[in-house]
């Protein structure tokens, strides 16, 4: 075969005729592979060691912000767009608390009156209903009585007897007889009066202008009927109650006020009677000093008003009692008030501008629209407006407000 002398072929005679030269160009080719591993080498470790820092920076921060029990940090911005309000606890002096209880509403004890059948007697008409307003002298029922037949008949006679001996005069007749008439007189009109005869009624029997053994009871005073356990033809005996009549221009409340000790309503102390919707202010007449054996609370009655009949015995009401706050309390608005994870009640407190922390506290009592708090000093500051948000993110793993 000839070998042609072309350009070509002599470039190849040289190559192979001098190794060191693809040597030399191998190793270069091999250094710089080596160079590019190593720089890959170099870069490799310094992101992973980032990686790592930056992952455990993870692990310190979650970790920081558990053991701090997420005490808050705010900035100025943060702050402000959360319209955050803090004030400054100082005691009040002349607060007041609410002690609110459950009560019924009851009569007026003593704006009632039973009215009772005085002898055995026989209903032959009845006047009043239930929940009529009866005026005083109204008739209530008309009964009938063989006893009251006898009084009648005795107490004619002993009118008419008295007339003559008082018109005859005390000489003429004698001051015996006189004082016989007059005594005879005087006693059966008052057992007419004990039986529950009105006077004008009276005046008719001694006038002999009445039915023998048939008699009216009539109202002692303005109320409404509240009982009426009576039918027309029974027969009733001395003693039973025929109608229970109250003057409902004034109601009580009674309250049921638990067991504690130190606590104490005077009477006169004011008190807001509620009934659904409808609230009405009275005042506490009677404070119990004895514990009810069954429910073992305390009972206290407040006279309230009840202008227009809106509240009626049976009623189920509550009883808020204004009563005298503990010496330089402590209070907050109920917005300041949020619950810890565990359920207690606590306050955000301002340990610096912008850093907030959790306490928790009790409650010792309400006022109108504030509560009076214990585990706190005077001066603290703690966060009104914007309290919930910070229970509500408190309650998240981390706390992070995002601008918008």
């Amino acid at each position: 075969m000839t070998f042609q002398k072309t350009p070509l072929a002599i470039f190849l005679l040289a190559t192979l005729a001098n190794p060191g030269w693809a040597e030399e160009n191998h190793d270069h080719a091999h250094n710089e592979n080596n160079e590019a591993e190593q720089h890959a080498q170099q870069t490799a470790p310094d992101n992973s060691g980032d990686h790592d820092e930056h992952a455990h920076g993870k692990e310190v921060g979650s970790a920081a912000s558990h053991s701090e029990e997420a005490a808050l940090e705010l900035t100025a911005e943060q702050q402000k767009m959360l319209n955050l309000q803090v004030i400054t606890l100082q005691p009040d002096a002349d607060a007041t608390r609410t002690l609110t209880v459950p009560a019924e509403i009851i009569s007026n004890q003593y704006r009632t009156w039973v009215v009772p059948v005085r002898i055995d007697s026989q209903v032959q008409s009845r006047s009043a209903t239930l929940g009529q307003h009866m005026e005083k002298g109204e008739a209530i029922a008309t009964l009938f009585s063989p006893a009251m037949a006898q009084l009648q008949s005795d107490l004619q006679v002993a009118a008419d007897g008295w007339r003559r001996v008082k018109n005859l005069g005390r000489r003429t007749v004698g001051n015996q007889r006189y004082l016989d008439a007059q005594s005879q007189y005087q006693s059966l009109r008052a057992r007419a009066k004990g039986y529950g005869l009105s006077n004008s009624a009276i005046a008719d029997i001694e006038a002999g202008k009445n039915e023998k053994g048939v008699y009216t009871l009539t109202a002692p005073d303005d109320g409404l009927v509240l009982e009426d356990a009576f039918q027309q033809g029974q027969w009733l005996t001395a003693g039973s109650a025929l109608v229970t009549l109250v003057d409902e221009s004034e109601l009580w409340a009674e309250a049921a006020l638990p067991p504690s000790p130190g606590l104490q309503i005077s009477t006169g102390t004011p008190a807001r009677v509620i009934v659904g919707d409808t609230s009405v202010d009275g005042k506490v007449i009677q404070s119990g000093h004895r514990l009810n054996p069954v429910t073992r609370t305390l009972a206290v009655r407040v006279a309230i008003p009840n202008a227009g009949h809106l509240l009626h015995p049976g009623m189920f009401a509550d009883v808020a009692l204004a009563l005298a706050a503990p010496e330089n309390a402590l209070t907050v608005p109920e917005e300041a008030l949020t619950r810890s994870a565990d359920g207690d009640w606590q306050l955000f407190v301002e340990e610096e501008p912008g850093h907030y922390k959790p306490v928790e506290i009790q409650l010792n009592g309400q006022l109108a629209n504030r509560r009076i708090v214990t585990g706190m000093e005077p001066g603290t500051r703690v966060v009104t407006r914007g309290a919930f948000f910070l229970a509500s993110e408190m309650a998240k793993s981390g706390f992070d407000i995002h601008d918008h």
